[in-house]
């Protein structure tokens, strides 16, 4: 076996062509340059020769083997294919020898690393930016930044720009991107009315229009987590959420209705030396508009939620379109008037002259149920004509004869009151 620090076969000038015209061949002196080159790098890799001399050898001839690949290239290919192999399996043998100031590491320039065991329990581990060690715990701490170090596996983050001024410990929310880099705005947390928006707390300090770490899970450390910046007293366990009252702020208490509830975090150390902590896990509650299951784009006043089985979904429509009677307590009414949305039982109490009452919209209320009586010997009439008789299908304003006593019962088709029940006083009903 030649020895790795050996001689390759020189070529001796002038130059000799890599191609002899006499055959077409390689040049037999080339062919034994090449041969001793394949000869040392199989030596030094069978031998485990990591010397200074070896190392450096090997470095020469990987940079004469790049010139002779260049040279290649201005040779016809039918004369290029065996050599061209040739020269890539040395230089794949010299890839595979140890680098000597790699020391024990020396195996990670392999294509195929088998393994890799950290110390669990090192010494002096500088804070530079990349910085990968056991962070004493039961992971691996990357150092993102200079403030921040993530426990892999335990910690998430989003990498944001600032559109304002974050403290550490803020809440924060998503503000936007920055165009087409991807980098994802936020800002303090502020008049939120979409809790999806929530992004997380402040690992760091972040500046205005400068960059840094937002935990959406995990843990933060070494800020106030005593409550005393809110007007509040937090312990151990408490949970936090989204507070309305304070830009970036949190709270023990949960935000009344419609203030969006967003479940932000929990009190690990409740400290006011800049020690505390806190796990973050966000967790926003959607609004019922937002559920999968429910088609609310436009809610109105007194808006519910209706089951349509063929969409397969909860709709908002008008209460009026499902509720037949509002119920309540009978209600007296001493003039004109008109029906309240929350009236079914009305009493006409109005004495001197006919009592006029302005029905509800019917085709806004198909369904309801209205009841009237008379307590005084005056007619009770419609403001419009969409009354339909009992005994008729053309509509009027007629309600109530001028009889105490007298009492009628109607229904809205969805275009007319219609009259289904009716009796004066002095009537004996049959059943």
């Amino acid at each position: 076996m030649p020895s790795p620090n050996a001689t390759p076969t020189p070529i001796t000038p002038p130059r000799v062509p890599l191609i002899d015209p006499r055959t077409g061949l390689i040049d037999r002196a080339w062919y034994l340059f090449f041969l001793s080159l394949q000869d040392i790098a199989t030596a030094v890799v069978d031998d485990g020769d990591t010397g200074a001399d070896a190392i450096s050898l090997l470095a020469s001839y990987d940079a004469a083997l790049m010139s002779v690949n260049q040279e290649l290239q201005t040779l016809p290919s039918h004369q290029v294919g065996d050599l061209q192999a040739q020269i890539d399996e040395v230089r794949q043998q010299f890839a595979t020898v140890p680098r000597q100031e790699l020391g024990t590491m020396a195996a990670l320039q392999q294509a195929n690393l088998p393994w890799v065991t950290f110390d669990t329990t090192p010494e002096g581990v500088p804070t530079d930016i990349g910085t990968v060690a056991w962070d004493g715990g039961t992971t691996l701490g990357i150092q993102m930044t200079a403030n921040v170090l993530q426990q892999v596996g335990e910690t998430q983050y989003y990498y944001i720009k600032a559109s304002a001024a974050i403290a550490k410990g803020e809440l924060v929310m998503f503000d936007g991107s920055v165009g087409a880099s991807g980098v994802l705005k936020g800002k303090p947390s502020t008049g939120v009315t979409n809790g999806q928006l929530i992004m997380g707390v402040a690992a760091e300090a972040i500046a205005n229009n400068g960059f840094g770490l937002v935990s959406s899970f995990g843990l933060v450390r070494g800020f106030n987590t005593t409550g005393t910046p809110y007007g509040e007293v937090w312990a151990d366990g408490d949970i936090l959420y989204y507070n309305p009252s304070y830009v970036g702020g949190l709270t023990k208490n949960l935000p009344a209705a419609p203030t969006p509830h967003v479940v932000v975090a929990a009190v690990v150390n409740a400290s006011s030396a800049g020690a505390g902590s806190v796990f973050v896990r966000v967790q926003a509650e959607p609004l019922i508009s937002q559920l999968s299951d429910v088609y609310a784009p436009t809610p109105a006043n007194n808006d519910v939620l209706l089951y349509d089985g063929v969409q397969l979904r909860w709709e908002n429509v008008p209460a009026s379109t499902i509720i037949a009677s509002v119920g309540g307590a009978p209600v007296t009414k001493t003039a004109d008037f008109t029906v309240a949305d929350n009236e079914t039982w009305l009493i006409n109490n109005k004495s001197g002259s006919t009592c006029t009452v302005t029905l509800p919209t019917a085709s806004a209320w198909t369904g309801r149920e209205l009841t009237f009586k008379n307590m005084q010997a005056q007619t009770l009439v419609s403001a419009s004509s969409n009354v339909v008789p009992i005994d008729s299908t053309t509509a009027g304003t007629a309600i109530l004869l001028a009889v105490v006593g007298n009492w009628a019962t109607m229904v809205s088709d969805g275009t007319n009151w219609v009259i289904m029940q009716q009796a004066a006083n002095n009537c004996l009903l049959l059943e």
